[in-house]
């Protein structure tokens, strides 16, 4: 049913009438569009262990066998190269989705409330751990970093939070290349895009401005 909804939804929103929103008054044109946005928010988080539980589903019962490879006009003979033709953009993030929900066993409507991040972190947790109450709770409420922390304290865990490098996004690309390039033009000692980065943060690590806030907001959330 989540599953049927999700896409009931998904489709709703595609099927927005922006040029009739774009018309509408001030008032109604932004309850629409928090409208959307209230839908939208968490649905990324429910389609990870959807995708992980159709694909489980599919691989415990062989239903690849139901389609035809068109390749060669006979059924399918392996989840795999189903999985690559049902799902040709996707197909890796449906492996490591299905391998998430294979692993932890747990309640699947469960699943569905707790964002990727932490369900990668809950299937590194020991069994008997992953399947309390309260770290079910805690995977579906707290942020990664605060998760591991509670399971890591509370649970006698040894987990990390890993730190991935982020791509500046499309619009923000041009200010990134713009403060690399200037750091390198004044600073004497930048030989390379590495220098330069690390010359901005030892400016903004240093700015007395920016440690004093540092500083009051450690306090505060102490």
């Amino acid at each position: 049913m989540s599953g049927v909804i999700l896409h009931n939804a998904v489709a709703d929103f595609l099927a927005v009438d922006w040029a009739r929103i774009k018309s509408e008054s001030d008032a109604a044109a932004a309850n629409e569009l928090r409208a959307i946005l209230s839908g939208l928010d968490g649905i990324e988080d429910k389609v990870f262990a959807l995708r992980g539980m159709a694909c489980l589903m599919i691989e415990e019962r062989q239903l690849w066998v139901e389609h035809e490879d068109p390749e060669v006009g006979q059924p399918f003979t392996s989840f795999d190269r189903w999985l690559k033709w049902a799902a040709p953009k996707s197909w890796s993030y449906c492996r490591d989705a299905m391998r998430v929900v294979k692993e932890l066993g747990a309640d699947f409507p469960e699943l569905l409330r707790i964002r990727r991040c932490n369900l990668e972190q809950l299937k590194k947790a020991s069994t008997s751990v992953r399947r309390l109450p309260a770290v079910i709770e805690a995977a579906k409420t707290l942020p990664e970093k605060q998760f591991v922390e509670t399971l890591n304290r509370d649970h006698n865990q040894h987990l990390e939070v890993k730190r991935p490098v982020e791509m500046a996004p499309a619009g923000d690309v041009a200010e990134f290349e713009s403060a690399i390039a200037m750091a390198e033009l004044i600073e004497e000692d930048c030989k390379s895009r590495a220098d330069a980065i690390k010359v901005i943060a030892i400016r903004y690590l240093t700015d007395p401005g920016n440690v004093a806030l540092w500083e009051r907001r450690k306090a505060e959330s102490a």
